[in-house]
């Protein structure tokens, strides 16, 4: 489905989606949007829920109530098969790279297409040699993860993301780990290849420099709730405390991280 023909209609939807771990719940009751066409960016305090979020939005986790829709489909109700098919519609570039060590930056790249793509060889050459140029990183093919750099590493994990042309790139903090100016060029990365691709893109992060360079649209979660959902200038302007005291980094205020117990640790998957 190109942006053309879903302008303006939901491309991801929750609805009532309730997650409990060990009896507590990480996420209570949320409800959210993702237009067709927008970078739509999940911002929240460690432990806040937000990459739970994002493992229900890629099919990595069932909610135990409500539903997850991606283009209609939801994806919390459907066959092991069905859910294949999926996400072959989307991709995903993760926290920490996850690159596999053991093979190169083409052989990385060459991942989905193989496991998803009956192409020949030659045209998945071709493809991964699009894919790096786009997020310059042509050059560095035969390459292993550890020969580059954390930021490069990301870069790679983007073009693997975007290698069967998704309709939905998820980005778990792209930006984490890494210095300003690589952050920076990692932001303008996601936008400019939001435009390009006319993809959609959800993005989670804690990094507020980032979070205003790249969102039409932000959603704040706390608690495992969404408190507040806006344009950049709406959530600058918010009068909601916990917004308010999140985005300019103040130490006092509602959110007392000493009694957040925090989100289990684990990177969204697909």
């Amino acid at each position: 489905m190109s942006i053309k023909e879903c302008q303006g209609q939901s491309i991801v939807s929750l609805r009532n989606v309730t997650k409990s771990f060990q009896g507590r719940k990480v996420i209570d009751d949320v409800s959210l949007d993702v237009v067709c066409g927008e970078t739509f960016v999940i911002m929240g305090c460690s432990g806040s829920g937000k990459s739970t979020l994002l493992r229900h939005m890629t099919g990595a986790i069932c909610p135990d109530e409500g539903s997850v829709l991606i283009k209609d489909k939801n994806i919390a109700d459907i066959s092991y098969n069905e859910l294949d098919e999926v996400k072959k519609t989307f991709g995903m570039s993760f926290q920490y790279s996850a690159l596999l060590d053991s093979l190169t930056v083409e052989e990385n790249v060459a991942l989905p297409l193989r496991e998803h793509t009956k192409l020949a060889d030659e045209i998945i050459e071709i493809i991964i040699k699009m894919k790096l140029s786009l997020v310059g990183m042509r050059g560095f093919e035969h390459y292993y993860p550890s020969e580059i750099s954390g930021g490069m590493r990301k870069r790679v994990s983007l073009a693997r993301a975007i290698a069967l042309d998704p309709d939905i790139v998820f980005y778990d903090e792209p930006t984490s780990g890494l210095d300003p100016v690589v952050g920076g060029i990692t932001d303008k990365l996601i936008k400019d290849l939001s435009v390009k691709l006319m993809i959609t893109s959800v993005v989670v992060t804690h990094d507020m420099h980032s979070v205003f360079k790249i969102a039409d649209r932000i959603a704040m979660i706390h608690e495992g709730r969404i408190i507040e959902i806006g344009t950049p200038d709406e959530i600058k302007n918010s009068q909601n405390p916990f917004v308010h005291q999140f985005i300019n980094g103040n130490p006092d205020g509602p959110i007392n991280l000493f009694e957040e117990q925090g989100e289990p640790e684990q990177e969204a998957v697909l």
